[in-house]
This record gives structure tokens, sequence and C-alpha cells, in this order.
């Protein structure tokens, strides 16, 4: 009678671990999801991160080409100017016979050097406005790709956490099993 008494006491004891040692490993199993899940949307953050760094790259390149542009065109009308300078030295320095002729190609060659003028400032001026924007929203970009990084770093930080809890958790699931 002692033994049986024995053998169910201890059968009992036995269903009590199995039955715990089962809700450890439920338990464990729901917290695994939990970080998988959890990882792979901190992944996911990650790359739209990246991708957002990627795009200001991007914005950044295309306004340096404008600006480039806009030099060039600027350097352009310059020369226009000058030559047209220029030219009107050279009218004012020859002896014309015909002062009519003389006085027309003057006054076309102050017309020219006008328009060259006014283009030439208008360049400089949509230039300096763009130049300006551009340094502004560079700093924007700038500021918003150090705080992305931030992110980015603790984001990885907390994936590894997460990584290391399912090995802990792991772990100490096999380590009560056995």
């Amino acid at each position: 009678g002692e033994e049986i008494d024995s053998l169910q006491k201890s059968h009992v004891f036995n269903m009590q671990k199995l039955k715990n040692s089962e809700l450890r490993l439920t338990e464990a199993e729901h917290k695994i999801r939990e970080l998988a899940l959890n990882i792979k949307m901190k992944e996911e953050l990650i790359k739209e991160l990246v991708r957002t760094g990627k795009d200001a790259q991007s914005v950044s390149r295309q306004y340096s080409l404008k600006i480039t542009k806009l030099e060039q065109e600027s350097k352009q009308a310059k020369m226009e100017l000058a030559e047209t300078q220029k030219w009107l030295q050279e009218l004012d320095s020859k002896e014309l016979r015909d002062i009519p002729e003389k006085v027309k190609l003057q006054k076309e060659f102050r017309k020219k050097m006008d328009a060259a003028t006014l283009k030439v400032q208008r360049q400089a001026a949509e230039l300096e406005q763009n130049v300006a924007q551009m340094k502004h929203q560079q700093t924007q970009l700038q500021k918003r790709l150090r705080e992305e990084s931030e992110k980015k770093k603790q984001l990885e930080a907390e994936i590894q956490r997460d990584q290391e809890q399912i090995k802990v958790g792991f772990f100490l699931f096999i380590y009560d099993k056995e």
C-alpha cells in the first residue's frame, strides 16, 4: 500500500512538473514569437531609414548639378557682357566717316550691353537665392540624416538586445527541461 501511495505521489508530482514545464515552454514560445516580430519590425524600420538617407543624397546631388549649371550660365553671360563691352570700346575708338552709322551701332551695342548686364544681375541674384535655399535644405537634410542615423543605431542595439533575450530565454528553457 505504501509503495502504491508513494508511486501516486511521485506521479502527481511529475505531472505537476510536466504542467509547469509546458507552461514555461508556451511562455517562452510566446516571448520568442513576440521578439521575432519586434526584430522584424525594427529591421523594416532600418531599411526605411536607409532608403530615406539615399533619397536625401539624391536630392543633394540634384542641387549640386543645378548650382553648377547656374554657375556656367552666369559665366557665359559675363563673357557675353565682356565681349559686348569690348566691341563698344572698339567702336568708340574707330574713326567712322558715317557718323549716323556709328551712332546707330553704338546704340545697338549699348542696348546689347544693358541686356547682358541685366541678364548677369538676374542670374547672380537667382544663383544667390538658390544657393541660400540649397544650403538651408542641406542643413535640414544633414540634421535629418543625423537623427535617422541615431535612430538606426538605437534600433540595431535594440535588435541585438532582443536577440540576446531570445538566446537567454531558449537556454533557460533548455536548462529547465533538464
